[in-house]
């Protein structure tokens, strides 16, 4: 009896190793998959994440699947992926900069907004290796006039200011992300940004992690439709700042979209912070030094479209820059 026990216990504890050995390979097996693959990837990528199929209201946390990605092959193509294929295919030592485009754009106005910004990251980085995501949202025309366009889509990028800051949340704290927001996109990505820092957006939050963390984060808000004193503290997003290393931004009060602004709620309403620049930089303390702003008055005009601001040559200067340059750190 005791002797079949001890066969038993024998064959169970050899099974058992068995599967332990089995597990382990697999994991080895499946990191050295990751890293060939990435290791086979291109340097320089480009993907497309469009949130046009997910929920622009009420409970975000169960977009799941209809968050839809592709990758731009050397075909060229556009090939269908998923967010772990972002993940395990780009290079996570290099920048992974995220454009997000503007109003009234559809899927194609999308990715002819972002495919020059990738050209233009292309001819800067000599080589250096990038990801490159192309952020596309709802932004097509709606409502029954300019004010009601403005309204909704005021509401869907409160929407995306989370689902970019869940996105963000996954990447992990070794990436370093870059954003460039354009307009509403502008409004998007300081959402995303005082989401993470723990604060609220349309009464949404992340879900409370006493760990999280993300890796170096930079922004460049260009013709930023969002009220000029948000970043401040205590305002809408004042906990932006918190999370970014540097924040360029552009400002031009001859930019005739912007100009109205104040009137996308009400008469008299507050200023864009594409037009007149941070309003109570003073207040930021030691945070105001990550800030940079600077005119594109004289090479924009007249404009509030992307295709105007990319003729900007100084407005490129800074993608590269954003992307390949180390931040200035804030003085203490």
């Amino acid at each position: 009896m005791m002797s079949r026990l001890i066969q038993n216990s024998a064959r169970a504890a050899l099974a058992g190793a068995l599967v332990a050995t089995a597990v382990a390979m697999t994991f080895v097996a499946e990191r050295a998959a990751a890293s060939e693959a990435v290791a086979d990837a291109p340097a320089q990528q480009m993907w497309l994440l469009s949130t046009r199929q997910a929920p622009r209201s009420g409970n975000l946390e169960a977009a799941g699947e209809k968050i839809k990605y592709w990758r731009h092959t050397d075909n060229p193509r556009w090939e269908p992926a998923s967010a772990k294929d972002l993940i395990q295919q780009s290079d996570p030592d290099a920048p992974t900069i995220v454009f997000i485009h503007g109003n009234r754009s559809n899927l194609n106005d999308a990715v002819c907004a972002g495919w020059p910004v990738y050209r233009q990251l292309q001819r800067c980085g000599e080589g250096h290796p990038f990801t490159f995501v192309i952020w596309a949202w709802p932004s097509d025309r709606a409502g029954r006039g300019p004010r009601d366009d403005a309204q909704i889509k005021a509401c869907y990028s409160d929407a995306q200011s989370y689902y970019l800051a869940d996105w963000l949340d996954q990447l992990g704290p070794d990436r370093s992300v870059n954003l460039i927001g354009h307009s509403f996109g502008a409004r998007i990505v300081t959402g995303a940004l005082h989401l993470l820092g723990g604060g609220q957006v349309a009464g949404r939050s992340l879900t409370p992690e006493p760990d999280r963390a993300h890796g170096p984060l930079q922004a460049l808000l260009v013709a930023a439709a969002l009220d000029a004193d948000w970043l401040l503290p205590s305002r809408r997003n004042g906990l932006a700042l918190s999370q970014v290393d540097r924040l360029l931004m552009t400002k031009n009060p001859r930019d005739p979209v912007l100009k109205w602004y104040p009137l996308m709620r009400h008469r008299g309403g507050p200023e864009a912070l594409g037009f007149v620049g941070l309003i109570g930089r003073g207040q930021l303390g030691p945070q105001r030094e990550k800030i940079e702003v600077f005119s594109i008055a004289n090479s924009v005009g007249r404009a509030h479209t992307w295709a105007k601001h990319l003729a900007s040559a100084g407005l490129r200067r800074q993608f590269a820059r954003l992307a390949f340059s180390e931040p200035s750190k804030p003085k203490p």
